[in-house]
């Protein structure tokens, strides 16, 4: 099978993330050609947002060859933003892959096509990860047979257990102590991601639990969003002025990281948490907790949203949340009762299961069952 890719590689984006690994994998089960798709930003480049892959693994993705002007592919497989619905392709089949934080699609978010066209073609698919993210392409008008969800997957070469003194070493380099607990959330700080609502449930446990950490990272170089802009937002809250959840005891455990990391660090952050948190109201995916879990580490997530779609009893809890509607969006509240009962369930009690949990996600969404996957739902499409 020969395969286009047209998209984004090289940076720290989720879209170029998923394209890396993906290409990584499906090298080994196809031919590749590659044609690079400039960035929505031009202050996203590779020196200030590297991947943070291995040299290995940056010089398999950057030596695959240019699309040939004369040759026809079995598959276009297209994954940048916006979204290029341009029905013009040298291939037998378009595959956009997208997704719907919000179970809707608006007019910025594709270029060069309309869902009301598209809908009626039988040579166009969309490749989405989780069935949250596929309810808004259906809603937008897509059929069925065209909205194919394959999940995401993990690096599990990085993100496995690590030995007790590796922790150890780690936490020391930290300045963690090993009676400390530590909370981690390592996503973009975008406002869906939830974070506020992380921040406040350990403003508020912190008065009880005094060797409670909180470990968080913003992306600014991506998102222009910084985890100060979140606390000083905050800091003006009514909740705030109610529950004190800003304060100088809490702040001075808070450890924030700004600089890129690469997956052995970030594997590292993993590893040492007691648990990762993700409050989030609205997600394609969410990538983060299922590495985390990889490590070992329990996580704690929104119920009723794409995480359904990867979430097991074995790696961690879900937070009670209800639906709620902004004009077309659809988002989760977390409720943050909720939140604090869970994490107090957790810090009063042992973990004893992170090799099973690891194991769960090893066993279920590596990159090489994604690569597989798609791989046959391309073969699929192309018998028909």
């Amino acid at each position: 099978m020969n395969i286009l890719i047209e998209g984004w590689r090289g940076i720290n984006h989720s879209y170029a993330l998923v394209n890396q690994w993906q290409i990584l994998e499906l090298v080994k089960l196809s031919k590749i050609a590659f044609k690079d798709v400039p960035f929505i930003n031009e202050n996203w480049n590779i020196k200030k947002n590297d991947s943070g892959l291995n040299e290995e693994n940056k010089n398999i993705i950057n030596s695959i060859e240019p699309p040939l002007n004369d040759f026809k592919y079995d598959i276009t497989y297209r994954i940048s933003g916006p979204f290029n619905f341009d029905y013009n392709f040298k291939s037998k089949l378009l595959f956009v892959f997208a997704t719907t934080e919000f179970k809707n699609i608006t007019k910025e978010d594709y270029i060069n096509g309309e869902p009301n066209y598209l809908k009626n073609k039988n040579d166009f698919f969309l490749h989405t990860p989780s069935n949250w993210s596929k309810d808004g392409f259906l809603k937008a008008g897509f059929r069925e047979d065209q909205v194919l969800v394959i999940p995401h997957g993990i690096d599990i070469n990085m993100f496995k257990l690590i030995s007790e003194d590796e922790k150890k070493n780690i936490r020391e380099k930290y300045k963690f102590k090993n009676d400390d607990f530590i909370l981690t959330n390592v996503g973009a700080m975008t406002q869906n991601k939830g974070v506020e609502a992380l921040i406040a449930a350990y403003g508020i446990l912190k008065k009880k639990y005094k060797n409670l950490k909180l470990i968080l990272k913003d992306q600014s170089n991506l998102y222009h969003r910084k985890a100060k802009d979140v606390f000083n937002t905050l800091l003006n809250t009514d909740f705030n002025k109610k529950y004190k959840i800003i304060y100088d005891d809490m702040m001075k455990d808070v450890l924030i990281i700004s600089k890129n990391l690469n997956l052995k660090e970030l594997r590292n952050i993993y590893s040492i948490s007691d648990c990762y948190v993700s409050p989030y109201t609205a997600e394609g995916f969410n990538m983060t907790p299922l590495e985390a879990a990889g490590c070992g580490t329990q996580i704690v997530i929104t119920k009723g949203g794409s995480t359904d779609d990867y979430f097991d009893n074995s790696i961690g809890y879900q937070i009670e949340s209800y639906e709620r509607k902004k004009d077309d969006n659809t988002m989760l509240n977390p409720k943050l009762d909720s939140l604090i009962a869970i994490l107090e369930k957790i810090i009063n009690k042992p973990d004893e299961t992170k090799l099973e949990r690891s194991k769960y996600v090893h066993n279920n969404f590596s990159w090489e069952k994604t690569a597989i996957k798609l791989k046959k739902e391309f073969e699929k499409k192309l018998s028909k």
